[in-house]
């Protein structure tokens, strides 16, 4: 597109043609090629240029302006030399500058005089970095979200280490002060909170993509559909809801559960968008790799994708804030009416699925979020493989049990052992994985070894390798605020029993039980 210039008053400027059509084939040859261009005057200043031309220099510069005068202060002389050299020896002339908008980044600017009689002398053409600053812009944002993503999973490994404490502690004295009790009302509370700060820490994980996943082979019609009495109460009354899944025909691999809150999530923005009224709909659909560059999204391998497209006919998301919607914590609701969690719980879950979610306005009105998974094959394949038979969590506790338990958090190891001992279990504790190596080497005698996961030096994992490898049969609980996703699978290679931080102590010894159960 074209600065809106009336040429024909430019001096020298060709009148118009009989039909109208003014010089109607350099309007188009600017518009079109795929460089950033301007037209000079016989004075050697800028008549006109081209949207990449505009978005190269980072202004729209008014007829008249001086090309040199888009550069840095130190290039400005070179390139007034350029363009009059070009301009008096009717030759091409290139100068390397850098712009005033990058004064970083050197520009090679080439100037070439063209015949007489058109009514511009030279043409002005830069390289169009229009995709170069998409592209920084895609990359600022991703590097953004992965720097909030790892501050995120810190601060939630550690919550999850206080709330284990806490929640540990709360139900020891809850044993202790039974219903009547005049402590037990303040202590129940005590312990909703806490289940509530976890629920946060889950969605921080989700976001961070630490939260542990149990992928497989997925069809996602018969999952989404299967959520629409779900939907349809939480939307309430006064919004229609339509799924189309009709045109679906691969399957993808990912959590059921995670995806559920993927469009659980997604489906309470859009009610909040729409106030109580308007319309959701959700579409299946299948994207193969030959059209994946037509969807626009040029950061997506080009690979067969299936498509949840979420659309709502809601207020739609203002461009002033559309690059932070995914960002935790960020909302734009009033304070105590959200946590800002809904939208970076879907992306974190989307792009640990190894997927990209993308946001854009809806027609006539609202918003249209977009969720790229990978396809693995048709539907009617999916499915997983049919689990062995897992013993009841509650599986009676062999009296004396002897435990190791490998926590290097003192006041988690503390309160785990206590708990652990008033349940009668005959517990030894270790600090670190090194030493609970040593203590099974020097001859310990345990019946199940309850580790965390993240830990200094030996991991949660390779201990529990090492430790069943010496003594095959041994029982093994892995506990952990948050784990990369590769030590979970492999945890679950191994058939040990997973148990995510914080937990109540009643989990922790019903793990305790199964896998026990499970090993002999």
């Amino acid at each position: 597109m074209l600065l809106p210039v009336d040429l024909s008053e430019t001096p020298g400027w060709p009148a118009p043609y009989a039909d109208g059509s003014q010089n109607s084939w350099v309007s188009e040859l600017l518009t079109h090629l795929p460089l950033a261009m301007a037209l000079l005057s016989a004075q050697g200043r800028i008549l006109v240029g081209n949207e990449a031309f505009f978005a190269t220099v980072g202004q729209r510069c008014a007829p008249g302006t001086r090309p040199e005068a888009l550069a840095v202060a130190g290039d400005e002389a070179q390139v007034a030399v350029a363009v009059a050299r070009a301009l008096a020896g009717n030759e091409t002339v290139e100068v390397r500058a850098a712009l005033a908008n990058r004064p970083e980044e050197r520009q090679v600017l080439t100037i070439t005089p063209v015949p007489p009689g058109l009514g511009f002398v030279a043409v002005l053409a830069m390289r169009d970095i229009r995709e170069q600053l998409r592209l920084e812009a895609q990359a600022a944002a991703a590097t953004r979200m992965q720097a909030v993503g790892q501050l995120a999973g810190g601060i939630a490994h550690d919550f999850n280490n206080i709330l284990t404490a806490v929640l540990a502690l709360t139900d020891q004295l809850l044993d202790r002060h039974r219903p009547g009790d005049d402590d037990h009302e303040a202590l129940d509370e005590i312990r909703r909170n806490g289940r509530r700060a976890a629920a946060m820490i889950e969605q921080l994980l989700a976001f961070a993509r630490q939260q542990p996943q149990r992928q497989q082979l997925l069809d996602l019609a018969p999952l989404i559909v299967g959520l629409q009495p779900l939907l349809t109460q939480l939307l309430g009354k006064g919004i229609s809801l339509a799924i189309d899944s009709d045109q679906l025909r691969g399957a993808v691999r990912a959590d059921p559960g995670q995806i559920e809150q993927v469009i659980v999530n997604l489906a309470v923005n859009a009610r909040d968008a729409m106030a109580g009224s308007g319309a959701l709909t959700i579409t299946l659909r299948d994207v193969a790799a030959a059209d994946i560059d037509a969807q626009g999204h040029r950061i997506i391998p080009r690979a067969d994708h299936v498509v949840i497209d979420v659309a709502d006919t809601g207020t739609g998301i203002p461009a002033a804030i559309a690059g932070k919607i995914f960002e935790p914590f960020f909302t734009t609701k009033k304070m105590g009416e959200g946590t800002g969690l809904g939208l970076s719980t879907v992306y974190g879950i989307v792009k640990q699925s190894d997927g990209y979610i993308f946001a854009r306005p809806a027609s006539p009105r609202g918003t249209v979020f977009s969720v790229y998974l990978p396809a693995f094959g048709k539907r009617g394949a999916a499915g997983s493989a049919p689990r062995a038979a897992v013993p009841p969590a509650h599986a009676p506790m062999p009296a004396e049990l002897r435990v190791l338990l490998v926590e290097d958090e003192p006041a988690v190891r503390n309160v785990l052992k206590r708990g652990l001992q008033n349940q009668g279990l005959q517990v030894t504790v270790a600090a670190d994985g090194q030493s609970a190596l040593e203590m099974l080497g020097a001859g310990l005698e345990i019946d199940v070894l309850v580790s965390d996961v993240m830990m200094p030096g030996i991991d949660g994992v390779e201990l529990a390798s090492q430790a069943v490898r010496g003594r095959p049969g041994l029982a093994v609980v892995l506990m952990s605020g948050f784990a990369e996703p590769p030590l979970h699978r492999a945890a679950d290679a191994q058939g040990v029993q997973f148990l995510s931080k914080p937990f109540a102590m009643a989990d922790l010894v019903g793990a305790i039980a199964t896998a026990f159960a499970l090993s002999h």
